[in-house]
């Protein structure tokens, strides 16, 4: 161990909380390497304390949020109930736009209907309300024409709950496997 010398020294601090971190990382082929090998190895070991960070706020979220997150599914089923959406099943499914641990209490849900399953969840500031795992087959672009929002062939942006539950309302007095 005499021979090893010292490629990269990282530490890093802060994050949502608390956290500090350093990775030593040694060789004896440390002369061999290039500078531009050094800096690799440097960035990777960055890379993993950033890792080993967000696993940690990860499990605090999944240990402290869940009431939130709760919440948050609750809020989103009452959102097609109140488009008049008889749901037979909820699924809770993590963010589809964010996967860090401070959207863990912000999921996504896809309902189960009658008309099949319809995804909702939010991006930021919008709603995204994705229907193509339904038998509504009616293409966005066409059934939401004039709204100024992002629409795409089945799914449609909704910039409050007020027009998912209207965007909702329109999908659902929609007649399935027809697209009338």
């Amino acid at each position: 161990m005499a021979d090893m010398k010292s490629l990269s020294g990282i530490e890093s601090c802060g994050g949502n909380g608390n956290f500090k971190g350093s990775v030593l990382i040694e060789s004896e082929k440390y002369d061999a390497l290039s500078e531009e090998s050094r800096n690799n190895i440097s960035w990777k070991g960055s890379d993993l304390l950033q890792t080993i960070q967000g696993l940690i706020e990860m499990e605090w979220a999944k240990a402290n949020e869940t009431d939130k997150r709760n919440d948050h599914v609750a809020e989103l089923t009452g959102i097609f109930k109140s488009a008049g959406f008889d749901t037979i099943h909820v699924e809770t499914i993590d963010s589809q736009y964010c996967s860090e641990a401070c959207c863990y209490k912000y999921p996504w849900i896809i309902a189960t209907t009658k008309k099949g399953r319809i995804k909702l969840g939010w991006r930021k500031r919008v709603m995204n309300l994705d229907w193509s795992e339904s038998d509504i087959k009616d293409i966005g672009t066409e059934l939401f024409k004039g709204e100024e929002t992002t629409t795409g062939k089945r799914y449609i942006h909704c910039w409050s709950k007020d027009k998912a539950i209207e965007y909702l309302k329109k999908l659902n007095s929609k007649e399935i496997n027809n697209g009338s």
